[in-house]
């Protein structure tokens, strides 16, 4: 358990040295090794799904697992150029039933239920609601008027598209912010599992200053670059 914590604090040091802009062999060796063991779980997982579904499934009559099967060895067959397009057909039904099941969620999530969050009432809440729901709605006009190609940008429209484009800046800046603090957070939360228990930071500490005095050494003698793969 100790040696696994510290493992995990030099990785994720190592992993933040490619903010430094150049290749170095540590940020090398902890992008492979990362993909490494991603890649091996991954694989295990797999084997864990296939083997407790479709394996367990078969011994207990389940024949619907045979066409899933079926699919999955001609997946297979996608490493041997003279027979790989018998891959496609895996390929296609599986890409066919996303497609499907995406279509399906992003016409309610994307397109329905926006518009029903849109098209509310304006009164009978209070002033504030009143606020609210009057700044959405002429956010979204004038905004649908900043896309409206078909005619000649001018007069009226013209301050409508100005004034949606503006709105699509405050939009755009909200997301970006949210994301940027959402990243923020997982980076603090991700430290501060690095930093409690107390007994960590001392080892926090020492493997930062370690990695910061290699990346110092590496870049000093001009192996950084040479020794990244």
């Amino acid at each position: 358990m100790f040696i696994s914590q510290i493992f995990q604090i030099f990785i994720a040091f190592c992993l933040f040295t490619t903010l430094y802009g150049k290749g170095n062999p540590l940020r090398s060796w902890a992008e492979y090794t990362y993909l490494a063991a991603g890649t091996a779980m991954s694989v295990m997982w797999a084997w864990t799904y296939i083997r407790n579904h479709a394996v367990i499934g078969l011994q207990a009559g389940e024949l619907i697992w045979i066409p899933a099967i079926i699919l999955g060895v001609m997946m297979w067959f996608r490493i041997y150029p003279k027979y790989s397009y018998i891959s496609r057909i895996p390929i296609a039904f599986t890409m066919g039933i996303g497609m499907g099941w995406s279509i399906r969620t992003n016409i309610f999530t994307q397109f329905i239920r926006q518009i029903n969050a849109t098209i509310v009432p304006l009164f009978g809440q209070g002033p504030m609601w009143l606020f609210e729901r009057t700044v959405i709605a002429v956010g979204v006009i004038t905004m649908m008027s900043f896309f409206l190609y078909t005619t000649e940008i001018k007069g009226a429209h013209q301050w409508s598209a100005t004034f949606g484009e503006y709105f699509m800046y405050l939009a755009f800046g909200a997301v970006f912010a949210g994301t940027f603090m959402g990243r923020l957070g997982l980076f603090v939360g991700h430290m501060q599992s690095y930093m409690f228990p107390v007994w960590k930071q001392p080892y926090t500490i020492a493997i930062a200053l370690l990695v910061f005095v290699a990346m110092l050494a590496l870049e000093r003698t001009g192996w950084g670059e040479k020794l990244s793969a």
